[in-house]
């Protein structure tokens, strides 16, 4: 098999219990977070395949135990490495005893992703945020980015992630948001959404999402506290994302205090989500909407 026709591969590593398999079920299988608490460690690795918008990858989540590690970056290189899109290093912020560990054997991954995947990009995610105490985040994160910047030939982007928030579908959104694009059908969606959004002043954002809650197109200038998918705060959220997996139709509306959201079932099991500005035309707002999701819903 030619290198180009080797399907992209998205490859998660880290040391054990930093969190890797439970990110792979709460994001790409839908799991609720609390039912993830207490994964076994992976052994050896897993692998599978997700098809978004003509765009499809493998997916590999790779044990963490020394063992496995020193095999994947040896022997095993040149199988895990080949033809990765996106690496991701996930280290667990909350065990400052690994941290030097884990950056021992993030430095060989960028090497052997640099021998194998000179083209990918690079991600080291400081996992569990949500056990370090909110008010010493910040400085935690600018510590361990600090100490996990390297002289490479990458320019590795840092995040901090959990999965009892939204940080995780948000980053890992943004990741794949690189791959799917590159084909000719999501790019033709990306395009109507924006020309849309360049025609109507009153829309802050339009978003589309997997049934798992995962972002894979972000368009507009969103408010902060509506960084999608959705917003997780949001007390009715969950019966939103239960009616998407149970109703094969449903549209629900909300108003607030200054925005509109709209929140529509579109056909393959993606999910629309429309922010607009509150005025007193809203009936006409929401005709609009019903609009951009019709003509999003002919292109997928």
């Amino acid at each position: 098999m030619l290198m180009s026709q080797l399907p992209q591969k998205v490859l998660f590593m880290g040391l054990g219990a930093s969190g890797k398999s439970s990110i792979r079920s709460v994001v790409f299988e839908g799991k609720n977070p609390e039912e993830v608490k207490d994964y076994q460690a992976t052994i050896n690795y897993t692998r599978s395949t997700k098809n978004f918008i003509d765009s499809s990858f493998q997916i590999f989540d790779c044990g963490g135990q020394e063992n496995f590690i020193s095999a994947f970056m040896g022997d095993q290189a040149e199988f895990i490495f080949t033809n990765v899109s996106i690496f991701i290093w996930v280290v667990d912020m909350s065990n400052f005893d690994q941290v030097s560990t884990s950056k021992f054997y993030f430095n060989h991954g960028i090497t052997r992703m640099y021998e194998f995947s000179p083209n990918g990009t690079v991600f080291c995610l400081f996992h569990k945020r949500d056990l370090v105490s909110p008010d010493q985040r910040d400085q935690v994160f600018l510590s361990m980015k600090k100490f996990f910047e390297i002289d490479s030939p990458f320019e590795i982007q840092f995040r901090t992630t959990s999965i009892f928030d939204r940080s995780i579908y948000q980053t890992i959104g943004e990741m794949l948001q690189t791959l799917i694009i590159k084909t000719t059908k999501a790019l033709t969606v990306s395009e109507a959404i924006q020309e849309f959004l360049g025609q109507h002043d009153d829309f802050s954002g339009i978003t589309i999402c997997n049934e798992e809650g995962v972002p894979l197109f972000a368009e507009g200038k969103l408010p902060d506290n509506f960084i999608l998918p959705a917003n997780l705060s949001l007390a009715n959220y969950e019966r939103i994302k239960s009616e998407f997996k149970t109703l094969k139709t449903f549209k629900i509306t909300m108003e607030l205090d200054e925005y509109i959201l709209v929140f529509q079932r579109l056909k393959k099991d993606l999910l629309f989500i429309g922010v607009a500005k509150k005025t007193d035309l809203t009936q006409y707002t929401i005709v609009k909407m019903d609009k951009i999701a019709e003509i999003v819903n002919s292109l997928i």
